[in-house]
């Protein structure tokens, strides 16, 4: 007999994956891939979304074929601050441009002297400058530097709805995609922000809508309900917040690592706070949450691939080290530091890396150790008191040496990690199923 299913494509900055899960939220099928990246129109890394979108159509057709599984409902988690922009029939028109694309420097000048000071836009908007991070200010910066571009939108999606359109043909517009630093939504107003609508881009954007919503559409002659997608840490969030109303802070780990304070009594428009790091994400009932972000699985990366190359170590060596206690016990004694960062704050750090380890054993753990670090300052800015529980999702929950240092430097929380763990997609999967 064939088993009732939801399917959810959790698309990553780094991974693509999808999961299969049965009515009890078992895990039933699973599949992981990387896919390329291409060029923009300056060279620029770009997401190459329409190699993302044949995958997900010949993963959904294979899936929709099986003698084991029927397919009932679909949905989506995706990384934020990234638009998908379309012409008048829907079709893409601009590259997926990646949120680290450096822009000219005196780009959002104007912007700010418009709609700012800066730090009166932040209180409002819950994040302070980012460029293109800031995903909305992306369309002010094709209005004025691309404008043979801009010309084109018609239509500007956020990555998990789009995704969602692909399916359904049918558009919306998502709140915990609007609230991941966008600088579309003026949080005090709960509305889009002034500048949306002064400079015309709010007619790009399709109704917003419930993140619960369904769209039923037929595939193999039989009807599925679709979601319409959901920011994948806010997901992540969700599937925690579920679980009771005990007080936790969630550390979502991948490319990037997103601290969440849901519990939060202090305010979280403080410029102090945002100057520091705090950023407004967005539940599902369009209330914000602190958090903090931290490039923490980029930064990774690329030292890791140093660190390889340096000592001729095997790819993916890191994976398999043991752990050793005294080892992190010894590397919480330094106080040297050995890293430079390419995106992280460098105001701490060493003008370029210093590789002088007897081992790629001692050089990862002392890596590690910076890391986890630079996370707990992250941690710090978003806790006024720190809870009994911190929970830990995503890539990092099964670094074993990650775990040490951060069990060892909070002793009194109660430090829950799942192994590959699937929290995103499981939260997608839960908030079309769920009465919430």
């Amino acid at each position: 007999m064939k088993k009732d299913c939801c399917l959810v494509f959790d698309i990553g900055k780094t991974n693509q994956k999808y999961f299969l899960f049965d009515t009890d939220f078992k895990i039933l099928a699973r599949e992981k891939v990387t896919l390329s990246k291409i060029e923009d129109e300056d060279g620029h890394s770009a997401e190459n979304i329409h190699e993302i979108v044949s995958w997900m159509k010949e993963s959904f057709e294979t899936l929709l074929a099986s003698e084991t599984f029927v397919i009932n409902k679909v949905n989506f988690s995706a990384f934020g601050a990234t638009l998908i922009h379309l012409d008048k029939k829907g079709e893409v028109v601009a590259p997926v441009y990646d949120y680290h694309k450096p822009v000219e420097t005196n780009t959002f000048e104007p912007f700010y002297r418009d709609y700012g000071p800066e730090s009166v836009f932040a209180s409002h908007t819950g994040s302070k400058n980012l460029n293109l991070l800031n995903s909305g200010k992306q369309l002010y910066w094709l209005k004025y530097k691309r404008p043979a571009i801009f010309k084109k939108i018609r239509y500007s999606l956020h990555l998990p709805q789009y995704l969602s359109y692909v399916f359904t043909g049918e558009m919306y517009t998502e709140l915990t995609s609007i609230g991941c630093h966008t600088d579309l939504w003026d949080y005090k107003k709960k509305e889009y922000h002034q500048w949306v609508k002064a400079e015309g881009i709010d007619c790009f954007f399709p109704p917003i809508v419930e993140t619960q919503k369904m769209v039923v559409k037929k595939f193999g002659g039989r009807k599925i309900s679709f979601g319409i997608g959901i920011h994948d840490s806010s997901s992540a969030l969700l599937t925690y917040l579920l679980k009771g109303k005990e007080s936790f802070i969630l550390l979502s780990t991948g490319t990037w690592c997103i601290n969440f304070n849901p519990f939060s009594n202090n305010s979280l428009f403080d410029q102090k706070q945002i100057n520091a790091g705090a950023t407004a994400y967005m539940k599902i009932d369009g209330n914000p949450v602190k958090s903090s972000r931290l490039f923490l699985g980029e930064e990774h990366r690329l030292k890791v691939e140093k660190l390889i190359e340096h000592f001729s170590m095997p790819k993916f060596y890191h994976c398999r080290l043991q752990l050793e206690e005294q080892v992190v016990d010894d590397v919480l004694k330094k106080s040297k530091k050995y890293f430079h960062w390419k995106y992280l704050d460098n105001s701490h750090a060493p003008a370029k890396d210093d590789l002088s380890f007897p081992n790629f054993e001692a050089a990862y753990y002392q890596l590690m150790r910076e890391l986890t670090d630079l996370l707990i300052s992250e941690i710090d800015v978003i806790c006024e008191t720190l809870p009994k529980k911190i929970y830990i999702d995503g890539g990092f929950s099964d670094n074993k040496v990650f775990l040490a240092l951060l069990k060892k430097q909070f002793p009194q929380q109660k430090i829950k990690a799942k192994p590959a763990s699937f929290a995103c997609a499981l939260g997608a999967a839960q908030l079309i199923t769920k009465s919430l």
